[in-house]
């Protein structure tokens, strides 16, 4: 007799067809359902600041600089970080064995468009990393817990204008004052910050200019994708020619609020000018350090431009 046949290389069988398409209706229904994001989140110290966070720093051979004295871990803050990038790889950088290092049991909460939570995967790894949806009324609760805040104020559509063959760096800030406001409303410090070097990490690939306006409008959705080393998502470390890059953040001093519940229009306006002077300055002094060349400029424009 022959031998006998090999066994197949996938065998399935735990689950019949009909069995799996109820999970999978039953977990489109959690996300629709269960809103853990509107509230408390969920537990994040075990992955945010575990040594999962400390390989991707490592992998990009990362550099981290806090200016200024440690921070008080009894204040309350809202880091405000630039620019958005095409993956956000910016966020690695408050997380971590380093960040514990920086700013000891300050542990900001993540505030992230509310599409990210109905987009399986990107949901579960954004509440594992503390994120919450950057609503104002659940910053605001959050606040009201005695939680920091972290945010990056140019969104979606900061990412959308990263473009690594370019000298100038897009920041959407003008009119964006939002997170200023919430800042002054709360009495919360403020502390701005720029991400060096993510610009040249992925390469974006943008879907046709029609479905990205619709995308963006309907959903707040970037409408583009990403293209890392070997196109995928893990990210260069190399430019075209060669050279390394050097991925690397700066945090700057904070900046003292004054408490003012109303928002005057005219404080708003002052402290928003500070803050993009302070992102400025910290981009001016630090450029040189991350490879980036005298002719590299920030240009901050409106969400429309």
């Amino acid at each position: 007799s022959g031998a006998p046949s090999p066994p197949s290389l996938v065998q399935l069988g735990a689950l019949s067809a009909s069995s799996a398409a109820v999970l999978v209706l039953a977990y489109l229904g959690q996300i629709v359902v269960y809103r853990p994001q509107n509230s408390t989140g969920w537990p994040f110290a075990w992955f945010l600041y575990s040594g999962v966070v400390d390989l991707v720093l490592g992998y990009y051979n990362a550099t981290c600089i806090r200016e200024g004295p440690p921070l008080d871990p009894k204040g309350r803050y809202l880091f405000a970080m630039s620019p958005h990038g095409i993956f956000g790889v910016c966020r690695a950088f408050s997380g971590g064995s380093l960040w514990r290092q920086m700013y000891g049991d300050i542990r900001p909460r993540w505030g992230s468009f509310g599409g990210a939570f109905f987009i399986p995967g990107v949901r579960e790894f954004s509440l594992c990393s503390g994120c919450l949806d950057a609503s104002r009324p659940v910053l605001e609760r959050a606040i009201a817990r005695g939680e920091s805040v972290m945010l990056i104020p140019g969104g979606t559509r900061e990412l959308m204008l990263t473009d690594g063959h370019s000298t100038t760096t897009k920041l959407v800030l003008l009119g964006r004052k939002g997170f200023v406001k919430l800042a002054i409303r709360h009495g919360l410090q403020l502390v701005p910050g720029f991400c060096f070097g993510e610009k040249w990490v992925h390469d974006i690939v943008l879907l046709p200019a029609s479905l990205r306006a619709f995308l963006h409008r309907r959903f707040k959705l970037a409408g583009c994708a990403l293209a890392g080393r070997w196109w995928s998502f893990v990210g260069k470390v190399a430019q075209a020619d060669g050279t390394p890059i050097s991925l690397g953040y700066v945090w700057g001093a904070p900046m003292s609020i004054r408490h003012d519940p109303d928002c005057d229009d005219q404080y708003v306006q002052q402290v928003h000018e500070q803050y993009m002077a302070a992102v400025l300055d910290l981009f001016e002094r630090h450029k040189q350090r991350f490879g980036y060349s005298a002719e590299e400029q920030l240009d901050f424009v409106a969400a429309e431009d």
